[in-house]
């Protein structure tokens, strides 16, 4: 009998820490990810509705930029709204980056997000907010950006690679565009010496050509697939063809054509390798 009671003790002991410590920071960053998770729900559910669009994406931004400034945020997982808003995270826990979208009347696709950064020289996590300005954007390929002025688009992956001491963060991004094309997008990034993002870096090399962010637009009826295949350590890419007879410097006739390209990351660069033998797996059936 005494064993049992110990038992219970030690249970009720445990449930009764665990009820204190969500009455702290946890039960903050538990409220807001369960109203991110119902407001981007309703987002994705009411696309082509500006005032609505807009109104939803700003109350998410709002509430998900108050919870990222909650202590221990940054090892929250977030899990329930990840149906909605892509999370995600360097393999060396020092990154983290949320974005999401709106889709307005006439098919426009609008970005919203939130870079987490933690340098391990002081512990702190840095916050910035991704302000999309690719609306007025020129040349994009070979621009550097920062947070403020950022080519907005949703991140999928996060591919790392070393030059001496630095980490490159090499983004793999997509943009829905419009009603009849979509992007793909390689983005190198980094952090400044005061640990400030930059979007873009001239370290893709195609030929004799170094740009800073590598962008492909092709036709809304396809699929496009970029991906980082660790076993070849490379990135690998659908290759874009016109299809057809069709004009070939319009992306609405662009489409994979079953080959593939690669970039291979050597000397600090990512060299563009055209028309690589590739294996694409297999899916798993379910």
């Amino acid at each position: 009998m005494k064993v049992n009671k110990l038992i219970l003790f030690l249970f009720l002991l445990i449930v009764s820490q665990s009820a204190v410590a969500l009455t702290g920071s946890d039960s903050l960053l538990v409220d807001a990810e369960q109203s991110i998770a119902q407001l981007s729900a309703r987002l994705s559910a009411t696309r082509y509705k500006d005032a609505l669009q807009d109104s939803l994406s700003v109350q998410i931004s709002d509430i998900l930029g108050k919870a990222l400034e909650v202590d221990g945020s940054f090892n929250y997982p977030f899990d329930s709204i990840k149906n909605d808003i892509s999370v995600v995270s360097s393999t060396d826990g020092r990154l983290r980056i949320f974005t999401w979208f709106s889709v307005g009347d006439a098919g426009n696709y609008r970005y919203y997000g939130f870079l987490q950064y933690s340098d391990k020289s002081d512990r702190e996590v840095a916050i910035f907010k991704l302000n999309d300005c690719s609306d007025d954007m020129e040349d994009v390929e070979n621009q550097s950006l920062s947070s403020r002025r950022w080519f907005g688009m949703m991140y999928y992956a996060i591919v790392e690679t070393k030059i001496s001491s630095e980490t490159i963060y090499t983004l793999l991004g997509w943009d829905g565009c419009g009603l009849y094309t979509t992007k793909k997008i390689v983005e190198p990034l980094t952090f400044n010496d005061f640990g400030e993002p930059r979007f873009g870096k001239p370290m893709i090399k195609i030929g004799r050509r170094k740009i800073s962010r590598l962008v492909f637009e092709y036709t809304k009826r396809a699929s496009m697939m970029i991906q980082y295949d660790a076993s070849l350590d490379v990135i690998v890419m659908d290759h874009l063809t016109a299809l057809g007879t069709q004009d070939t410097d319009n992306p609405m006739f662009f489409a994979p054509d079953m080959s593939y390209d690669a970039l291979k990351f050597e000397d600090g660069m990512w060299l563009y390798q055209p028309n690589i033998q590739y294996m694409r797996p297999k899916t798993k059936r379910r």
